[in-house]
């Protein structure tokens, strides 16, 4: 027997994915078709804001260097940008940039524990950025996380990850010499 029931009774719940079912969601229209990136948190698609010519300057900048200060250290550091990473089973984020050592290649995205420094670019987004993102790096246990905030002029490093945030944090000006982690180097942001 078939029971009508008015839509109104349901109770109106967001629908949540897996890492594997986003995975599978963004290789088909209309997701796949989107203007920027997308990340799943906590289960939900969130749509970044597209990168504006400031922000894709100030990251592209910034992979190059450091490719170049890791290159010395060995194949078993990856760096480019936006790496898909799986946080756990409802989240997957694409840092900006992303430092991962000795990930498996083997997999259809990075594990969280491969990433150890990423760095967000923050021309529209440094509230997030220094807010949900920094707890969700930290959380995860990310040694190295940098937001690079474009309108101040400043890289904010932090490291020593705690919950929901870092013990340390330094803030460096463009134009100034920042430390790499895990190497001797140093690079400049302009």
């Amino acid at each position: 027997m078939t029971v009508v029931e008015r839509l109104s009774q349901h109770e109106s719940l967001p629908v949540r994915f897996t890492a594997d079912e986003f995975m599978q969601l963004v290789r088909h229209p209309p997701v796949a078709d989107w203007t920027g990136k997308i990340e799943l948190v906590d289960g939900e698609i969130v749509r970044m804001s597209p990168a504006n010519i400031p922000h894709w300057r100030v990251q592209h900048g910034a992979a190059q260097q450091l490719r170049q200060a890791f290159e010395p250290a060995g194949p078993g550091w990856l760096v480019g940008p936006e790496p898909t990473v799986r946080f756990a089973d409802g989240t997957v984020r694409l840092p900006d940039i992303g430092v991962l050592r000795e990930p498996d290649l083997s997999l259809a995205i990075f594990d969280v524990a491969a990433l150890f420094l990423a760095v967000e670019v923050a021309d529209t987004s440094l509230r997030i950025d220094l807010g949900a993102k920094l707890r969700a790096y930290a959380d995860a246990e990310i040694a190295h996380y940098w937001v690079i905030d474009v309108n101040a002029r400043r890289l904010i490093a932090m490291s020593r990850p705690e919950a929901g945030g870092y013990q340390l944090r330094a803030d460096h000006l463009f134009g100034e010499p920042i430390p790499v982690p895990g190497t001797d180097a140093a690079i400049v942001i302009e």
